[in-house]
């Protein structure tokens, strides 16, 4: 991608909600066994607004088509107590970061990293915090290649699941 491309990150659930359900259905159709986050069935505003805010929802938009998304959520609700047993840690943690097929290597995760780094700053919030496949070397390269700390690997029978984070200077 150029630097005169036309990429906006926006909040808008809906158009995440469209990447996220396409991720989803590409998961299930290559045979990765998506977990219960990933499965069409929750990927609804009634299942997700149970545990997000539906301004965390975030979407790339390249001349106004929905690229990638996540869900960029800032709080100090303890969802690592795996790691921070009973002193949850205020963090950013990216949730559901995801790519449309038709812009996959086109670099869009480090642009909504950056992205997430941004809204952690202006929050005064120095660490982010993502979870995800540690079998998947595509996923756990890309926070690695971003700074990222692999803090724990642990196997939840389904799969493992790598924890990473990153410290920010605010």
């Amino acid at each position: 991608m150029k630097a005169s491309d036309n990429i906006l990150i926006v909040r808008d659930m809906k158009s995440s909600l469209l990447v996220m359900k396409e991720a989803s259905k590409w998961l299930e159709e290559s045979g990765k066994n998506p977990n219960k986050w990933w499965q069409q069935k929750n990927l609804t505003p009634e299942f997700l607004l149970r545990f997000v805010k539906a301004e965390e929802f975030y979407v790339v938009m390249i001349h106004g088509v929905p690229a990638a998304s996540a869900v960029l959520q800032i709080t100090d609700s303890n969802q690592w107590e795996i790691i921070d047993g009973n002193k949850p840690a205020k963090a950013l943690y990216i949730h559901w970061l995801c790519v449309s097929r038709q812009f996959a290597g086109t670099g869009l995760p480090a642009r909504l990293i950056e992205h997430a780094e941004k809204l952690a700053r202006m929050s005064d919030v120095s660490l982010i915090r993502v979870d995800t496949n540690a079998d998947e070397p595509k996923l756990t390269n890309i926070y690695a290649s971003h700074g990222f700390i692999l803090v724990r690997v642990l196997d939840e029978g389904y799969r493992n699941t790598a924890y990473y984070q990153k410290t920010l200077t605010v």
